[in-house]
């Protein structure tokens, strides 16, 4: 690549900041769900040992809203991908000191989600009843985005393959743009619907941002009464 390809590269990033903006903010308000579980965890002082993972879910939120908003859709994927990971992680890792102390010291693998969700259904009593009723009043298009999120991280997602030959064709236009906001959409919520169905608390406990997202989901019935909370 030459210094000339790179500027071009550069111009076309720039140009396409104003119209992704929509797209982006859009993408930020989403996000609020699983920000908010994040930023009550953060002020758990029991769960301080594996904080990282917090901070860390917090950091890849910025960087996919980032890229999408520049148009770089696949990359603002693999994040948001990322996010989804060391989100579920946290919810496993929390209860696990020890095992938290292996993957620091490189000695274990990180959880991968399907492991953290299954120790969720086996250790939390309430978590399947009250997910399948958070599922059946779900906002989001599919029930769970993490196969979404995999394939375009490891290219079976056809579609979301990239046949670049130089930087500015990294690019996306304003529709694929457009069309990324449902997927984050979808992260967001699932991840907010996994860290509710575990929750220890009650309803008058919970975030109001959270609280505002079931009352608009439940519509006519009481989330507090139907999530037994």
């Amino acid at each position: 690549m030459t210094q000339k390809q790179y500027e071009s590269f550069a111009a076309m990033v720039s140009g396409q900041v104003k119209a992704n903006t929509p797209s982006a903010n859009k993408c930020k308000h989403h996000m609020t769900l699983s920000l908010t579980w994040a930023a009550l965890h953060l002020a758990d002082s029991d769960s301080q040992h594996c904080d990282l993972l917090l901070k860390g879910a917090y950091g890849t939120a910025v960087e996919a809203v980032s890229l999408l908003a520049i148009g770089l859709v696949r990359p603002a994927i693999l994040s948001l991908r990322a996010h989804y990971e060391l989100s579920l992680q946290f919810l496993y890792y929390k209860d696990h000191p020890v095992e938290w102390r292996g993957v620091t010291d490189f000695r274990n693998q990180p959880n991968l989600p399907g492991v953290n969700k299954k120790y969720l259904k086996d250790f939390y009593p309430e978590f399947e009843k009250r997910f399948k009723t958070l599922v059946a009043h779900r906002n989001r298009r599919n029930e769970d985005c993490y196969a979404v999120l995999s394939g375009v991280a490891h290219g079976t997602a056809i579609h979301s393959i990239t046949s670049a030959t130089a930087p500015e064709e990294l690019v996306e236009d304003i529709t694929t743009v457009r069309a990324a906001v449902n997927v984050f959409q979808d992260a967001a919520e699932h991840i907010s619907d996994i860290n509710l169905s575990c929750f220890q608390g009650n309803w008058i406990s919970l975030p109001e941002a959270i609280k505002d997202d079931l009352t608009k989901r439940f519509k006519d019935k009481q989330p507090a009464a139907e999530l037994d909370l």
